[in-house]
């Protein structure tokens, strides 16, 4: 210890010391601040980028509700006591944009309210009728395909906001 002393017992050795430790201190913290900015920005593009994967699964989600009502709607509201099957190929993609969508929802966006049930099919009553091959006035028939279709507009609806409140607070 008694060597550093004399080493910087001139005054001069001393400034030097003071300036070296002042512009380490110095990088140090420009280093840590840049560490900083970097992984801010990295965050942010990661919840952009989870954000257009959202609106991806929800426009699939949308698609796929509305291929089966009219699917349904072609094979006509009338005869919704006759065979009616889902397609398994719409149905995977319904349910897969949900699970995506939870799943993105529960990593990345806890603070959202998402909930699956709200998007489950059997939210679409005519669907659930028609599977069930039940037999119903054309009226009520009528009012269950308008009750599903405004399912969908609902879905689509709040899907949207969800999207438009992330982009907004990410974006």
């Amino acid at each position: 210890m008694t060597w550093f002393v004399e080493i910087f017992s001139d005054k001069s050795d001393l400034a030097r010391l003071v300036s070296i430790l002042i512009s380490a201190i110095v990088a140090i913290l420009v280093v840590l601040l840049n560490q900083w900015i970097l992984s801010r920005r990295a965050r942010k593009e990661l919840l952009i980028g989870k954000v257009e994967e959202l609106f991806s699964a929800s426009n699939e989600y949308i698609a796929a509700c509305r291929d089966l009502l009219d699917t349904l709607q072609r094979n006509g509201l009338k005869n919704l006591d006759k065979s009616y099957e889902y397609s398994t190929e719409t149905v995977y993609k319904l349910n897969g944009s949900i699970s995506t969508m939870q799943m993105i929802c529960g990593l990345y966006f806890r603070s959202e309210d998402f909930s699956p049930d709200d998007y489950h099919i059997s939210r679409m009553p005519i669907l659930e009728i028609a599977h069930r091959r039940k037999s119903l006035p054309a009226g009520e028939a009528f009012v269950a395909y308008q009750e599903s279709k405004n399912h969908i507009e609902n879905s689509k609806t709040q899907l949207d906001n969800l999207c438009k409140r992330l982009m907004k607070k990410y974006g």
